[in-house]
């Protein structure tokens, strides 16, 4: 026997998980069978609909009973195989991979939390990228169609006062060139 091996009423297990659920149904099985008279068809077949119904059993073990619960009820003639209901079997997408052992599940479960950190990771940083382009294609029209700033007002009146200025200067300047020029004659 392996050591990464749990048995329950006759199958084994690698999985811990999976050995802790069948025990599990086994306990119950043992239960319903004590406390349940199952030479009564009715009780049998209202437990059979009521268990599959409700889908109570998930394991191998639990299917195996069930599948006695429907033999048992067939084989009596009580009701026909057609008008009862098939015991169904779902299976998760995870427990369809089978695993060499313990280390490699976990490895697996890791993994797919580092890759739901990233994903995560990744949608946040795509928001907060397209929040910095919005607020980068804001300041370039803002920038764009807004010939008025803060300082336009204050530059205008500082160009208007170095404007009259100057036609002050170049009057003047004028005035002194002709002075010049009609004292150089005289």
């Amino acid at each position: 026997m392996k050591d990464n091996e749990y048995i329950v009423a006759g199958y084994s297990f690698s999985d811990p998980h999976d050995y802790k659920e069948a025990k599990r149904e086994a306990e119950t099985i043992d239960y319903i069978k004590a406390n349940t008279d199952l030479n009564d068809l009715n009780k049998t077949i209202k437990l059979y609909h009521k268990l599959v119904e409700r889908k109570t059993l998930k394991t191998v073990v639990g299917f195996t009973f069930l599948k006695e619960l429907q033999e048992r009820i067939v084989k009596e003639s009580i009701v026909s195989k057609d008008n009862i209901p098939c015991i169904q079997i779902d299976k998760d997408e995870k427990q369809l991979r089978t695993y060499a052992n313990i280390l490699e599940h976990d490895q697996e479960h890791k993994h797919m939390d580092m890759i739901d950190d990233y994903r995560i990771k990744l949608r946040n940083s795509r928001i907060i990228s397209a929040f910095l382009v919005g607020i980068i294609v804001v300041m370039i029209a803002i920038s764009i169609w807004s010939d008025r700033n803060i300082f336009s007002n204050y530059e205008n009146k500082i160009i208007n006062k170095y404007a009259t200025w100057e036609e002050e200067l170049n009057a003047r300047q004028k005035l002194i060139e002709e002075k010049e020029k009609l004292q150089s004659e005289e």
